[in-house]
This record gives C-alpha cells, structure tokens and sequence, in this order.
C-alpha cells in the first residue's frame, strides 16, 4: 500500500486519510458520526465500519506519533526478560505488552496511543522511563496471553514447583525404548509429578474447564485446557517428565502404565474446591509418546446448578418440551453435534419428571452425570452389551421412563419406538443438524413411518453459544452488514460484546449456554409423516406453526445481550 504522506506538526488521523484519499470527506464524517454515538477511537470505528483495515490504521498511527510500529513478527519473539518486567494484570487491564528495554528506558506495545493512564501506571510498576511502539491490538493480545502463560510454566505454579520443573531434584529420565514399571511407579509418586498432575487438576476445576490436554512433543511436554469451548495453554513441562505424569495420571485412572502402544480409556474421580468431579481418562499413543485427554464431569451439576429454566429455552419453547417429557408415553428425541450438551439436557429433564412413584432407568455410555434416585446403567461394548441388549433387558424391569444415551442404529431405534408405543416414556439423542430431521432419520434408518409418526412428542435440536462476559459487556451500534442478517424483520438499535477483560481472560466471552429450535409434533405432523413429506415439506409448515428456528432462536439471544451476532452466526453457519 501507499505510505503515509510525511507532514510536519501534529494532524488528526481522520485529516491524513482524507487527505491520502483513504476516506472521502463523506465517510470521514459517517465515521466521526458514529463515533461520538459508540464512544470508541476513531481508528477502531474505521475498521469496525469496513472503512480501513488493521495495517493501514497502524501505519497511520505510527506516522501521526512519528513511531515505527511494532511488527507482529516482533510480538510473537519477545524477550521474557523484559516482558516480565511489567506485572500481568497491568498488562492485561491496559492491553500493553514490553517489548524493549535501554538501560532506564523501557518501550512497550500498544494498541492505542493515547492511553496516558497506561504509561503512569507502567512508570510507577517499573520505576523506569515508558516510551510505547503501535502494534496490532489482536498481536498484542496474542503475545500478552503466550508470553504471560509461557513465563507461568516455569515460574507461576510456585518456586519449588519452578525448582522441580527445572530437574534440579535429580529425577532420572525415562527412555520411551526401555521402560520400567516398578522404576515408572516410583517417579510417578515423586513430588515434583504429584505437584505438577495436582496443579493441573486444580486449575481446570478452577477455570471451569472441560477438558485438559496433556501432548507429547519433541522437546517439551504441553498441557492445554478448553474453556468456554477454546483451547489455553496451561503449562510446559520437561519432555523427561512426560513419561512420569502420564504414568501418574493412568495410575490413578486404574490404566496399564506399561502399555504404551494402544489407546486406553479410564476414569477416576476427586474432590476439588468442595466439588466432586469426575475424570474421564482416554490415551493415545503418538510419534513423541502417549497423549491424554481428560473430561470433567461434575457430579453435582445436574442436580445442584442446573434446571431446565436456566439451559437456555426460551419460555415457548419451554412449554412445549415439558408437555412432552410430562406425557406417560411417547418419545422426546434431542439432537446436535457431540459436544453440544444433549446429556446435560436429558438428565435435566429426568431431574424434572423424576418421582418416588416412578422407575427411571437410564443407558448410557458413557454414564457422565450420577442422579440420585433413579438406575444408571453404563454400555459395555466389548462384551456384547450395547445400546439394543440393554434396552431390552431394561423393559423387563417394569421401568416407567427410560433414557437411552443414543440412538445409534436400527435394532436400537425400533427396540425404543417399541417402548414408547407401549406405555413407556422413552428420551434419547440423535445425530441429525435439526429438529425436524430426526422424524426422517428415524425412517431412514429403518423405522416404520407409522410407528415414527405415532411414538414421537417432540423434538429439539440444540448447540452451545458463548455467553458475553457480564463484567466487560459494552453496547454498540451494528454496521449495515450485521443490522442486514436481521431482515425481513427490524435490526435492533444496540448490540452487545465484551471488552475482554482479566475474568474472560480478555475473550469477551465467560460461561456458555444452549440454543434450542423446539419442534413439537401435533396430528398435522403426524399425518404429513404418514403420507411420506419430505424433511423442507415439514419444516416449512413448522415454521409457519411457530417454530422458531436454531438460527432465529440465536437471533433471539443477542438481542436479549447475552451473547454476540458473531457467536450466533458461527455456531449456526450450517442452519438456513
């Protein structure tokens, strides 16, 4: 691109562009306009409207504040040394980052220049001389989280644990080649192991994590944890200390630390923060070693956090799942990706209907929350005990309700069809993008379109959305573009996102909650089943009924301000 023209003085970035033929005068004043509305930076308005992009802004700024940018190729190879200078939570609360010191002159990234109270805070935290370079503010983030997380591996847990990591107990590595049970045993109990597998557990409680990674590479052992649906680092370990956590992690998961070569799945279960959680345990051998996930399960959710009131229905559609979970007999089918909390939804509506006077039995695999009061059987595959032979044993057990994890195939699909037909209230899940589509996949798989038509109360599809952040949240006004998703209907005056502050971790985005397209089946339905319509021919008359589409039903939410037109728009890109 063009370099700014050189000036002398100091002249508004709007009078630059313009004067560049960046901007026409009109846009300048639609820009300067929507500024004073949203109270943001100038620059941030011209990129949020389309008008410039990141690099431009950057070199104009650094031609108005007479400042070479930082580059990002320069952020992702800071200095620790020097970045550690700053404390974290000045770098976080003012998004800067130090990026160069001379002798008593300290230069740090920013993305906004302007800042003032930035750098008296940086002088008071350092005692030094603040100067700054303009950077890209998403590099800058970048750099802050990896540089701050990287610096936390080695010296954020504690010093012993630091001293430990560093391999200054002495522990002898192990040599994937020639491994050692009774040797892996014993460094697996070792202090500095035991502090860093507890550290982990701790902080993925903690955070609210669902999942911790534990990945061999070649020079290092990285431990990432996924919150709000993304993957963080956590910390870096000693490739020499791979073998011991991994084999400290299998010994308490009841898993053969001797067997390396296959995939092993287990379980163990632990007490944190007052909360009881269960570990999932799976490996899987790769070039540099076994790497193992781990899921948090936490027992007491389903029936001490959540209720059906709070997942995320909208009242309609609330009404109309509980008069099918509330029905003696029938189906009530949820469908979604893997990971989209369909077993979350299910138990809640169990904790719901569940009743002294009732038998509730439950199938699953694997069996991820425990509920007192009705039976939980878990699926064992290896032996011959699937989804159809338990579900048939199930119904000799006079059960009143029944919960099958999924419905996996066709001996499975027509065994609970069956059930539903003949007095039982049967819940269970499918893998299909919509509601809708579990009438028709039920069929495709091999299910009479009668007994389809017949057994099934409704239907939801679901997906999770990340809620904003309640502690950064900030309104703004939609661009055309954003305000044009929402015809044919009106585009509301504000939206909101977050800021990204130190309790997202600077996401915009804390905690997640689901999003429900509701299809109740009615004797319309029914009929259009049995006449063989195909999935568009029910939807549309679905939607003219009132359903509220997965798409609609986003919509819905950010509105409401719980959660962002980006959020809704990524989660629902397959939805039409």
């Amino acid at each position: 691109m063009t370099q700014p023209t050189e000036r002398w003085g100091w002249v508004p970035l709007g009078q630059m562009l313009v004067q560049d033929g960046i901007l026409t005068d009109e846009q300048l004043a639609s820009a300067l306009d929507r500024q004073r509305k949203v109270k943001d930076r100038l620059g941030q308005v011209l990129i949020e409207m389309k008008l410039i992009d990141e690099e431009v802004l950057l070199k104009y700024l650094g031609a108005q504040f007479r400042k070479e940018p930082i580059t990002r190729l320069e952020l992702a190879a800071l200095d620790l040394d020097v970045v550690r200078l700053v404390p974290e939570e000045v770098a976080r609360q003012h998004r800067i980052i130090a990026a160069e010191r001379h002798g008593r002159r300290l230069v740090v990234a920013t993305a906004d220049p302007l800042n003032v109270v930035a750098i008296d805070d940086l002088r008071r935290a350092t005692g030094l001389d603040v100067d700054f370079r303009i950077g890209p503010g998403s590099a800058i983030q970048e750099a802050i989280d990896k540089c701050y997380r990287k610096m936390m591996s080695t010296a954020g847990i504690d010093d012993a644990l630091r001293q430990d990591l560093g391999l200054s107990v002495g522990l002898s590595p192990i040599t994937e080649e020639a491994v050692d049970v009774k040797q892996l045993r014993t460094q697996a109990d070792d202090p500095p192991v035991v502090k860093v597998v507890n550290y982990v557990l701790g902080r993925a409680a903690e955070d609210r994590a669902s999942d911790i990674h534990v990945e061999a590479h070649e020079d290092r052992t990285r431990v990432r944890y996924r919150i709000d649906g993304l993957l963080f680092d956590l910390i870096e370990v000693p490739r020499s200390l791979h073998l011991a956590v991994v084999s400290r992690l299998k010994i308490i998961s009841r898993l053969d630390i001797a067997e390396r070569r296959l995939p092993q799945d287990g379980s163990f279960a632990s007490r944190i923060h007052g909360r009881e959680i269960d570990f999932r345990v799976s490996t899987l051998p790769t070039i540099w070693g076994e790497k193992v996930v781990l899921r948090l399960l936490e027992k007491e959710a389903v029936t001490t956090t959540y209720t059906l009131e709070n997942l995320g229905f909208d009242p309609d559609q609330l009404e109309s799942f509980m008069k099918g979970i509330r029905r003696p007999w029938g189906m009530v089918l949820l469908t979604g990706p893997t990971g989209s909390g369909k077993s979350t939804t299910l138990h809640t509506a169990i904790k719901a209907i569940k009743s002294p006077r009732k038998n509730i039995v439950t199938v699953e695999d694997p069996v991820e929350y425990r509920q007192p009061g009705i039976q939980q059987v878990q699926v064992k595959a290896e032996i011959g005990f699937d989804f159809a032979r338990s579900l048939r044993s199930i119904l000799r057990q006079d059960p009143d309700i029944i919960m099958v994890g999924e419905i996996r195939d066709a001996e499975t699909a027509q065994i609970a069809v069956r059930a539903a037909l003949t007095g039982h209230l049967v819940l269970s899940t499918l893998h299909t993008n919509d509601a809708v589509s579990t009438l028709i996949r039920l069929i495709n798989i091999g299910v009479e379109p009668f007994l389809v038509a017949t057994a099934v109360n409704v239907a939801a599809a679901q997906r999770l959305v990340r809620k904003i952040c309640t502690h950064c949240k900030e309104a703004y006004r939609p661009t055309p573009e954003e305000a044009s998703l929402f015809a044919p209907g009106p585009a509301p005056e504000l939206l909101h996102r977050g800021r990204g502050c130190k309790e997202c971790r600077n996401i915009g985005y804390h905690g997640r909650m689901a999003l429900y397209e509701v299809f109740w089946i009615n004797a319309n339905v029914r009929r259009m089943v049995l006449d063989g319509a195909d999935g568009d021919a029910i939807r549309k008359y679905a939607v003219e009924g009132g359903m509220v589409p997965l798409r609609q039903a986003g919509f819905r939410k950010v509105v409401q301000g719980i959660t962002t037109l980006e959020e809704i728009m990524a989660v629902v890109a397959d939805q039409d």
